[in-house]
Parts: C-alpha cells; structure tokens; sequence
C-alpha cells in the first residue's frame, strides 16, 4: 500500500509541475510540429505526401516517447543530485526504481496529452485518418515497458558516471534514425536492419504501422510471431535494465558516490 501510495504521489507531483510550466509545453507543441514537417520535406524530396506523413507520423511519434522517457529518468536523478537530496530519495522504504516509474508515469501522461495534441492537428491539416484501435494500445503499453527498461539502463550509469545527458542526448536521437522512424527499416541495409530490430522501440513502431494503418488483428500478429517478438524484447529490456539499475545504484553506494556530483 505504501509502495502504491508514494507511486502516485510522484505522480501527481509531476503532473503539478507540468501544469504550472505550460508556456514550456506549448513551445514544445511548436518544437514537435516544426522537426516533423522538416523531416516531411527532407523524405519527400521538397513534397509534403499526406501518406507519407502519416506513416512517419506513428513512428515519430514514437520517438518522441523514447526522448521524454530516457531524457527524463536521466534529468530527475541529475536533478536530486545537483539539490543534494538522492540520498534522502535512497533512504525511502519505496525502492527506488518503483519513484522513478511514478515520475516517469507523470511524464507519460503529460507526453501523450501533448503528442495527442499535435497528431489530432497534423492529421487535421493533411485531412488524414489513422483508425485508433484497442489493440495499437495493446502494442503501445508492451513497447513502452521496454522503453523503460532501456531508460533505467541509462539512469543506472547516471548514478556512476552523473553527467550523461549528452548520452541520453545521442540515444535518443539516433533512435530517430535507426528504430524506423522516418525510413522502413526494410529498407535499411541487412546488417542495419537486424541491429535496428534490437532496439526497444522499433518493433513495435513496426506493428503499430501493421495494427494502425494495415488493420492486422493482434491474432495475425501472434500467429507470425511479431507480437511474440515484440513481448520478449520488452521482458528482456525491462528485466534486464532493473537490473543494471540495481547494480549501478550498489556500485556508487559501495564507492561512497551516489550523492556526489
């Protein structure tokens, strides 16, 4: 119950700050929609393709996830690092990864708000549909436990190394090329693409596409074994991840770092 409690707490609290920093979302609403009409004119030669753009819409918006999550678990421990208050956050009976998911979960509601926004505009604009299904939320939760397992992989270097935001930097931007993104990761060279379908999210930016824009059922899916694909990963992510989180947080407090910055 305690462990619950204190979950939602970092929730709302996130959700607090949000709301009183709303000029910063709306400039990021503008930053959104300015990067993904580029990158429209950079795929189509200098021509705007309603379908083009909204194939890319899905794995763009995708990307944008995969930025918030892994930025965002990094930024919250560099934060208490810097005000000198991650030891207090360890001290907790609440496991420390168990906060991070609960602020995470802050960021999720209110990333989804925003890109919910700016996909119901630019879908508006170029008079396009994308049919909204229970079973895109289905591939959408799966691949976003992935995603959080990737991020606490770099929040664990966090603890070690504390100034990585240049590396969730660089991640999450070369996420934007290589997970399918802008490009069907068929189209990739062999070797590109078996690395890229190693990554948390290009997956299930795969079977979005597939559920979204192609209408494939969740059991066609299963049955050619994309779906199974797409559920190991995240298990593996996620698990794995913890893990490294765990071991990095043992390390810095066996080194007498963890609140050093």
């Amino acid at each position: 119950m305690t462990t619950l409690k204190t979950m939602l707490n970092e929730t709302y609290k996130g959700l607090l700050i949000a709301w009183n920093y709303k000029f910063e979302t709306f400039l990021q609403l503008v930053m959104m929609g300015i990067v993904f009409i580029g990158i429209g004119f950079i795929i189509g030669g200098g021509q705007v393709s309603t379908g083009q753009l909204t194939y890319t819409l899905i794995g763009y918006s995708m990307w944008l996830y995969s930025s918030i999550v892994i930025s965002g678990m990094c930024r919250d421990l560099l934060g208490e690092a810097q005000a000198g208050t991650l030891e207090q956050i360890f001290m907790s009976p609440v496991p420390v990864f168990l906060i991070l998911i609960g602020r995470s979960l802050a960021t999720l509601i209110t990333a989804t708000i925003n890109i919910l926004l700016f996909a119901v505009v630019i879908l508006w604009t170029l008079k396009a549909n994308i049919s909204l299904q229970w079973q895109g939320l289905v591939i959408f939760i799966i691949t976003m436990a992935g995603l959080f397992g990737f991020g606490f992989i770099i929040a664990g270097m966090t603890l070690i190394f504390k100034r990585v935001g240049e590396l969730a930097g660089l991640t999450a931007n070369a996420l934007l090329f290589l997970n399918g993104s802008m490009l069907p990761v068929e189209q990739f060279p062999r070797w590109l693409a078996l690395v890229a379908k190693t990554l948390p999210t290009t997956q299930g930016i795969i079977l979005l596409r597939d559920t979204l824009l192609k209408m494939q059922p969740l059991y066609e899916l299963w049955k050619d074994g994309s779906l199974l694909l797409l559920c190991s990963q995240s298990i593996i992510y996620f698990g794995g991840g913890l893990l490294v989180f765990i071991w990095c947080a043992r390390k810095a407090k066996l080194q007498g770092t963890l609140g050093y910055y």
